[in-house]
């Protein structure tokens, strides 16, 4: 059995972040629409949980992109440039040092993945 794609693996760890997006941050994105969502979180709030409901999402949305667009790649039968890997795998060990229990180790096995997939010839 084959397994999943580099690109497809991507494009779910950003389906599943713009879940958890829902999932934990709902009462702070009801909030923000409760504001009428243009300007709803203030430069002052930067640090707040409605920010952080936005760039969670936002991170989950440029996951989905980077996925997709790895996945058209790998559909053409090239191999994935290699510094998108490494810049998985540098943001998921300055994220794992900063906050150890979090999701940041997975983009480091993602970012390895990537960079093996990269060498290798199709």
């Amino acid at each position: 059995m084959r397994r999943p794609t580099t690109g497809t693996l991507v494009l779910l760890v950003g389906l599943g972040d713009l879940l958890f997006t829902a999932f934990l941050f709902g009462a702070e994105l009801a909030d923000i629409g409760a504001d009428g969502v243009f300007g709803a979180v203030g430069f002052a709030d930067r640090a707040g949980r409605e920010a952080a409901a936005v760039w969670f999402g936002m991170k989950g949305g440029m996951l989905v992109v980077v996925g997709l667009t790895a996945r058209a790649y790998e559909k053409l039968g090239r191999a994935l440039p290699p510094a998108p890997g490494w810049v998985l795998a540098a943001l998921g060990v300055a994220g794992a040092i900063v906050a150890p229990i979090s999701g940041f180790w997975v983009y480091i096995l993602l970012g390895a993945l990537w960079v093996y997939d990269s060498r290798r010839q199709r």
